[in-house]
Order: structure tokens, then sequence, then C-alpha cells
């Protein structure tokens, strides 16, 4: 796999043990190893937590970051993250 940076990277961790994951839990993997911060939606002062960088998950649909995969409602096994 060839990533190309385009910017700055905070930490970047490649898994070496394949961890499953399965599509429901992504959400909560993200918010676990990923940084977030407060970021203002909307109208009013609705907090919303926002994530800082991805996942990369290797999925039957072939590898994807963790935003594509449970758009394609697929889980696969965590290569590593990075932000």
């Amino acid at each position: 796999m060839e990533v190309e940076l385009q910017g700055r990277v905070n930490d970047c961790r490649a898994l070496t043990y394949r961890q499953d994951i399965r599509e429901k839990d992504i959400e909560k993997y993200t918010i676990l190893k990923l940084p977030t911060h407060q970021k203002v939606l909307g109208r009013g002062n609705a907090n919303v937590p926002a994530i800082g960088g991805y996942v990369v998950i290797s999925t039957p649909d072939g590898i994807l970051d963790h935003e594509e995969a449970i758009s394609r409602n697929v889980g696969g096994q965590v290569f590593g993250y990075f932000h």
C-alpha cells in the first residue's frame, strides 16, 4: 500500500496484528483511537465532536478508510490509523 502525504501528520500507527472490526463498531473505534475536537455545527450552539484522522481498514470491498467502510456498511481488519 502506498500513501501520499499532503500535509502534516501528527501520528501514524500500523498495527502488528490485524484487528477484526465489525461495521457497527467502527465509529466507536475511531472515537477511541483518533483525536477529537469540539466543533460548532449548524444553527444554535450544538457542540458536535469532529474526528481528525483516518482508520485504514481492509474489507471485502478493498482497502478503505473508516468513513467509506461505514457508508458501504462493511467491516474488516484494521491495518492502522493516522492523524
